[in-house]
């Protein structure tokens, strides 16, 4: 990092500290409640590279004994922000973001941009860069270059760096740990005047909360951790290994009930031998890209999942995969800067007395591949920690406390799983709510609506032992089945075939009409047999690219009354379906009622979502533009721009219903992305919801030879 000016007091290897260093008696500052000994200045002041537009941060230095049994002994600086109280102070929230090795003078600003912002009214903010973070003392080492090889040299390599990069400062590299992390931020507290504190640490931060709460129970108000750490990081993997084995058993009975589908067989025993005799032809890499680690209850998953395996077992894409080492892992985000690699490394060997040996990591893995064989295969083990090379550690000390704890864990998340959280809770108690997605760390967020439970918490001590909704399913990653839809280079599009098509008939692709190349149709405009190139990508169910199709001729498009494109593909249905195994979505004669399960099938985003037609609206008017008999997406269908044009299909059937069209972006009324619905008792306007055309009208309008007819008798599509 670079800075504008250098404190005289820094110390430490590799630090280079910009805040203005106070000169604080603590024992003073606790006594007297006051914290006028510690000069702030703002942080964008202090640090050349932070945010210039920052004008609530402030910054300081505070110094620390490394050694804490050595008082009198070597000192570092621990960086300090704080945003000020705006109303009348209560009290403060301390703040860690994770990683663990993530600095924390950026979280204090962040947190006015989340669920927590209110509670600046009567909290400061504070944040701090743990030992070996960010402005802190720290060390910093050249970047880890890892050469290939087999997973023993490059353990190897690990163990070597990580010890080449503690020889530049053995003290201050066995010294970061969460005990002494705890011990900055009690001395932190102390130099500001707090005798109690609150506090919030999310994912490599729970871990800190953990630690802090059972040194310094006495100093704390109340605390909410999140995406937590496990409480033993040498049996992180086995708290886990059992529920994967579980999720994966069930996937089994799953595939096993559709074995008319998917051919793995008709009992989960014989799913087992089949997916396993995979992983011996194509590698345990190949089939694990295949899956979730994590298969939870998310079942909406499973048949792309069994897409893929359909695909590796049928020999697409399925040469042999060279195993390799996972990236290391983080009980956070942010990017890995040169210091924080070690620093990261440090927090977490110092606390775990395994992976040091790499005989001994393969030992462990072992045994739990023979109690777990398919749960056992994650990569949360001892050389996930990579702590090849460095000296031995001591495990936390977890106790509980009496200071109110809430607890919250993510269903089905990776990065931190819930097994984690229900150990932590079992060591030091506290409340556990689960929410009911596999994101992670985003409580905070204004997404999630249970997030107001932060503030509650902290303001008012309500705690809860309940579950919550969690991420939108559209953030859950992709699910469902892409068999029959085309990519084009702007929007979605799928194959279609109305009720009087022949195999031998040029197959037509269907889309908006807004996705028409070039300019789009204008309000009342209606084209038919336009010479137009057009070309897409038809996808394979999992989602793989399998080849192109083309075609010449644009037998209709419109946006009026409608918002719908015809193209009259190059090749035939059967063409097709030799060369692609894919089959068209059959058109449906009759449109969808409120109420009835649909998918929207984006090949774009290679996504589904699944939800229900909430209504049917008479008009939608969006612009100069309108459309009749639209249909309005429950919100769990909360498609993304690039989803124009997706297929949206009957759940039940399959038969395509209607296509994607719209969406109200910003609640704005009438505008383009920003439909309305208008009857006669005035305009209403759904922020945030999709909507759908329906395309019942346009089997009606499909002559022989897969043409399309506006006077055959029933066609009621809008005429030029």
């Amino acid at each position: 990092m670079q800075f504008k000016k250098f404190s005289s007091l820094a110390i430490g290897l590799g630090v280079v500290a910009t805040f203005v260093t106070p000169t604080v008696a603590f024992g003073a500052a606790a006594q007297s409640g006051a914290s006028e000994d510690v000069k702030w200045e703002l942080c964008r002041d202090a640090a050349e590279d932070w945010n210039r537009e920052d004008e609530r941060s402030e910054c300081a230095l505070i110094s620390v004994p490394l050694d804490y049994s050595k008082p009198e002994g070597r000192k570092i600086d621990i960086a300090v922000s704080r945003v000020k109280a705006t109303g009348n102070r209560k009290g403060a929230l301390f703040t860690n973001p994770g990683g663990p090795g993530i600095a924390g003078t950026p979280t204090p600003r962040e947190l006015l941009e989340s669920q927590m912002a209110p509670m600046n009214d009567e909290f400061d903010f504070i944040g701090i860069d743990t030992r070996g973070t960010g402005y802190s003392s720290s060390l910093t080492c050249d970047p880890v270059d890892i050469a290939p090889g087999t997973e023993e040299q490059e353990f190897e390599q690990i163990g070597a760096w990580n010890r080449k990069c503690i020889a530049k400062d053995p003290e201050l590299a066995t010294s970061i740990s969460m005990e002494n992390a705890s011990r900055d931020m009690d001395r932190v507290r102390e130099a500001l005047g707090f005798d109690k504190i609150n506090f919030y640490g999310n994912s490599g931060g729970s871990g800190l909360g953990a630690v802090y709460r059972s040194m310094f129970d006495d100093h704390v108000d109340r605390m909410w951790i999140e995406s937590i750490m496990p409480p033993s990081l040498d049996d992180a993997a086995i708290a886990v290994d059992a529920q994967f084995e579980a999720n994966y058993r069930k996937f089994f009975e799953w595939l096993a009930a559709r074995d008319a589908t998917y051919h793995f067989g008709n009992t989960s025993q014989e799913v087992e031998v089949t997916l396993t005799e995979l992983k011996k032809k194509h590698g345990r890499d190949k089939v694990d890209q295949s899956l979730d680690v994590n298969l939870a209850e998310m079942p909406a998953k499973w048949e792309r999942y069994a897409a893929k395996l359909v695909e590796l077992k049928n020999g697409a894409g399925g040469e042999a995969v060279k195993s390799k080492s996972a990236p290391r892992s983080t009980f956070g985000i942010g990017k890995k800067k040169n210091n924080y690699v070690i620093t990261h490394t440090a927090f977490m060997c110092n606390a775990s007395t395994s992976g040091r040996d790499y005989s001994d990591v393969v030992k462990r893995r072992e045994e739990r591949k023979k109690k777990n064989p398919w749960g056992g295969n994650n990569k949360l083990d001892t050389d996930w920690v990579d702590c090849a090379g460095w000296p031995a550690g001591k495990p936390w000390e977890l106790k509980p406390g009496k200071s109110q704890l809430q607890i919250s864990g993510h269903e089905f998340e990776v990065v931190t799983p819930y097994p984690f959280a229900k150990l932590m809770q079992e060591k030091i108690g506290g409340s556990l709510l689960t929410i009911k997605d596999n994101a992670h760390s985003t409580i905070k967020s204004k997404k999630l609506a249970c997030g107001s439970k932060l503030v509650d918490f902290f303001r008012n001590g309500t705690t809860t032992n309940d579950s919550c909704p969690g991420a939108p399913a559209e953030e859950a990653g992709p699910v469902g089945n892409l068999a029959g839809s085309v990519k084009l280079q702007n929007c979605s599009a799928s194959l279609v075939r109305p009720s009087t098509a022949r195999d031998e008939d040029k197959a037509l692709l269907l889309t908006n009409g807004h996705c028409f190349p070039g300019e789009r149709p204008k309000p009342g405009e209606v084209l038919v047999d336009k010479d137009v190139q057009i070309e897409g990508t038809v996808l394979s169910p999992a989602g793989r690219e399998l080849g192109p199709v083309t075609g010449k001729r644009v037998l209709y498009a419109t946006m009026t009354g409608t918002d719908a494109m015809l193209v009259q593909l190059d090749s035939t249905y059967a063409d097709i379906d030799q060369k692609y195994k894919t089959k068209a979505f059959p058109l449906a004669s009759s449109g969808p009622v409120a109420g009835q399960d649909i998918k929207v099938v984006s090949s774009y985003l290679e996504s589904v979502w699944s939800c229900k037609a909430e209504a049917v609206v008479p008009t939608l008017k969006e612009g100069d533009y309108t459309s009749n008999m639209a249909i309005r997406y429950a919100k769990e269908c909360n498609t993304q721009p690039g989803s124009s044009g997706s297929a949206v299909v009957d759940a039940k059937t399959g038969n395509l219903i209607a296509v994607n069209s719209t969406s109200n972006r910003d609640g704005k009324e009438c505008e383009l992305d920003n439909p309305c619905e208008v009857d006669s008792k005035g305009t209403v306007v759904h922020k945030g919801r999709g909507y759908a055309t329906q395309t019942a009208l346009i089997d009606a309008c499909i002559g022989s030879g897969n043409v399309v007819d506006l006077k055959r008798p029933g066609c009621t599509l809008p005429k030029p």
